[in-house]
C-alpha cells in the first residue's frame, strides 16, 4: 500500500468516525406523558440532549393539576414572592420597580425577570400562536408567571406532589440514556 493511498484511507475512517459520532450524538429527545390520580391530572416529560455524548440533557416535567386542587397544599408559593400573575407591567414597575432582565423568545414573548427570597421569576405575556389564528388580527396574549429556584424539590412541594415528583423522576431516568444520568437539577414552576 502506497503512503497516498494509506494517508486517503485513514483521511476517510476520520471522516465516517467524525459523522458517527455526531449523527448518533445528535439531538437525543424523549417525549412521553403519563396520566397521574387526583390532584395531578398528568405528567408530561421531555428529556432532550444536543450532543449527547458531551453536553449534559435538559430534562422537563410539565405537572398539570386539576381544575379543583388547592395550590398551597402542594407547592411553597414562597418560591414566586409576592408577584401574581395576573399584573400587567405597569404594576410590577411600579410594585417592584425595573426587572433586572427582559427577554424576547421566538414567539414574541416578553419576558422580564426579578429576584424572589428563593430564586427568580419571570412574568410575561404569552403570544404563542394557535393553528386557528388567522394572520390578520394580532397574537393573542395571556399573562404568565414562572417561578424557578435551585433549591431541591424537597423544599420547594409538599406531599403528595413530592411523592408523584419521586416517581415521575425515577421514570425519566429510565427513559435517559444510561450516558447522560447526571445533570444539573433546576425546578421551575
Amino acid at each position: 500500500m502506497t503512503r497516498r493511498s494509506k494517508i486517503a484511507l485513514v483521511s476517510l475512517a476520520t471522516v465516517v468516525l467524525v459523522l458517527l459520532f455526531f449523527v448518533h450524538g445528535c439531538e437525543h429527545v424523549v417525549d412521553q406523558t403519563l396520566s397521574f390520580r387526583p390532584p395531578l391530572e398528568n405528567v408530561a416529560f421531555h428529556s432532550f440532549s444536543v450532543l449527547e455524548w458531551i453536553t449534559t440533557p435538559h430534562q422537563e416535567m410539565r405537572i398539570q393539576l386539576q381544575q379543583q386542587s388547592d395550590v398551597r397544599q402542594l407547592v411553597d408559593l414562597r418560591v414566586f414572592g409576592d408577584f401574581q400573575p395576573e399584573m400587567t407591567d405597569e404594576i410590577v414597575v411600579k410594585k417592584f420597580g425595573k426587572p433586572e432582565q427582559t427577554r424576547t423568545d421566538d414567539f414574541g414573548s416578553t419576558w422580564t425577570r426579578y429576584s424572589t427570597p428563593l430564586g427568580y421569576v419571570e412574568l410575561g405575556l404569552d403570544r404563542r400562536t394557535s393553528s386557528t389564528d388567522d394572520d390578520k388580527s394580532p397574537a393573542p396574549g395571556r399573562r404568565s408567571l414562572r417561578g424557578y429556584t435551585a433549591r431541591p424539590a424537597s423544599e420547594i412541594f409538599r406531599p403528595p406532589l413530592l411523592e408523584v415528583l419521586h416517581q415521575a423522576e425515577r421514570m425519566t431516568l429510565v427513559l435517559m440514556p444510561a450516558s447522560s444520568t447526571s445533570s444539573t437539577q433546576r425546578t421551575g414552576l
